[in-house]
């Protein structure tokens, strides 16, 4: 797992993950897609991943700054503290219109899975990285490297953060966890839920 003795296009990934400028332009450049600056506390990126756009969350200071011009929106949409899980779900559902409104594309049933599908096999190899990486058996000592790929998902689209991570551990994103059973069959309840959740004090 070492950097350096990685084939090139992971160092090539690393590269690019280490300057968020260079990675949002490319993708804007490849994709002809819009990027939508997010606030940090946006917990349900899936929702503009499957309308198309690219979720961003600069931090405050220089990179906003640098990032803040290649932004074709800003999401302002304050999250709230739902009191039940109607409230979530009315709240999502606004996210999903103005995300309709802004890239164009519909936010079907089916995006949102597959978006929902996307993040859960990120997450899941981004929890593998950071397990693996903490096992001296690997030789992987660079702190600085390890917070830079890990956060550059912070900007990168997730199935380029997935290839990263994947590489790097030398597997196939698709070999991820994949979800559950009993996921529900309402992608938006699911993401409403998940608000309700990560908001209870």
């Amino acid at each position: 797992m070492k950097i350096q003795g990685a084939p090139p296009e992971i160092r090539s990934g690393i590269l690019i993950a280490s300057d968020p400028l260079v990675a949002v332009r490319r993708w804007k450049i490849l994709s002809g897609r819009k990027a939508v600056g997010c606030p940090s506390f946006f917990s349900i990126p899936e929702i503009l991943h499957a309308a198309g756009m690219l979720p961003v969350f600069p931090r405050p200071g220089e990179e906003f700054r640098l990032l803040e011009p290649l932004m074709d929106e800003w999401l302002r949409f304050a999250e709230p503290f739902p009191k039940g899980l109607e409230e979530a779900l009315d709240w999502v559902e606004s996210v999903a219109g103005w995300t309709e409104a802004v890239s164009g594309n519909a936010c079907t049933y089916g995006a949102l899975e597959r978006s929902i599908r996307f993040y859960r096999e990120r997450d899941f190899l981004a929890a593998r990285f950071e397990a693996r990486c903490g096992d001296a058996k690997d030789g992987f000592h660079d702190p600085a490297a390890l917070r830079l790929i890990l956060d550059s998902g912070r900007f990168l689209s997730v199935e380029t953060h997935a290839m990263l991570l994947a590489g790097i551990l030398g597997q196939k994103p698709q070999e991820a966890q994949p979800m559950e059973a009993d996921h529900d069959r309402d992608p938006l309840l699911f993401l409403a839920r998940r608000i309700l959740l990560a908001r209870k004090p």
